[in-house]
């Protein structure tokens, strides 16, 4: 079952949850042969689930007693992203911050940061080229950027993630990658040739791309100065990276 990954934006007053499903949400994921691993409260009126369907795990939210689904990102009228929220809580173990930093990321930029950023980058995707061109100014400013491959745009983005990530230098590998961008980049591996590790890790990070809600490479993340986290689907405009990654304007 492939996941759809939406965009949810829900303005309410905060509700009081029901203790358990309703009739119709149970229903509702019968219907769709989904198991309920658990329900939460959310707080803004719609019902949130855990769901399961094979090894993949999903948020997904429930309204009108059942009758609809939602997928995505749930936004309270702050502004908040609770979905990132539930995704620590209930979703990710150990918080979103912890399992990027035990993922296969590939550093790039200063060794004792100030800033650290989370990039999930596919091989295919030019706002990604774009990202790691305009960063570069920045990691004399004590910015560190810890790219992440994912597999999500065209047939050859796992083989291409896998060569990097099987390299002998895998940040090399990416730096030479980018350089050639404009040439297709490197050769993909042919599936045989994937370790079965690497393409669990590459597996990994593609669910967790998914289960942050994002649309769209690359899928930044930076935490703030007060821990929480900021996600930012596809490139922002190069003059805003600055704010985005809380540094002062490269020359």
């Amino acid at each position: 079952m492939v996941w759809a990954v939406g965009f949810a934006v829900i303005l309410t007053a905060p509700l009081a949850c029901a203790k358990g499903p309703s009739p119709g949400a149970l229903h509702l994921f019968k219907e769709m042969g989904v198991r309920i691993v658990r329900r939460f409260p959310t707080g803004v009126g719609v019902e949130g689930y855990v769901i399961q369907s094979g090894m993949h795990r999903a948020l997904v939210y429930t309204v009108g007693g059942g009758r609809a689904l939602l997928f995505g990102r749930l936004i309270n009228a702050k502004g908040r992203n609770l979905s990132g929220y539930f995704i620590d809580r209930y979703l990710v173990r150990g918080g979103v911050w912890k399992r990027l930093a035990s993922s296969p990321w590939i550093a790039e930029g200063a060794a004792h940061p100030r800033t650290i950023v989370y990039a999930l980058v596919d091989p295919n995707c030019v706002y990604c080229h774009h990202f790691w061109e305009w960063v570069q100014p920045y990691f004399k400013k004590g910015l560190q950027v810890r790219y992440l491959m994912v597999a999500v745009l065209a047939p050859s983005s796992l083989g291409k993630a896998a060569r990097v990530l099987q390299s002998r230098n895998p940040a090399r590998a990416y730096n030479q990658m980018e350089e050639a961008y404009a040439h297709g980049g490197l050769a993909p591996l042919a599936r045989s040739q994937i370790d079965p590790k690497t393409y669990a890790k590459i597996r990994n990070v593609t669910l967790l791309f998914s289960w942050l809600g994002f649309r769209g490479t690359p899928a930044i993340i930076v935490r703030g100065i007060h821990g929480g986290l900021h996600l930012t689907s596809g490139v922002p405009p190069q003059a805003d990276l600055p704010s985005l990654l809380g540094l002062a304007p490269g020359p």
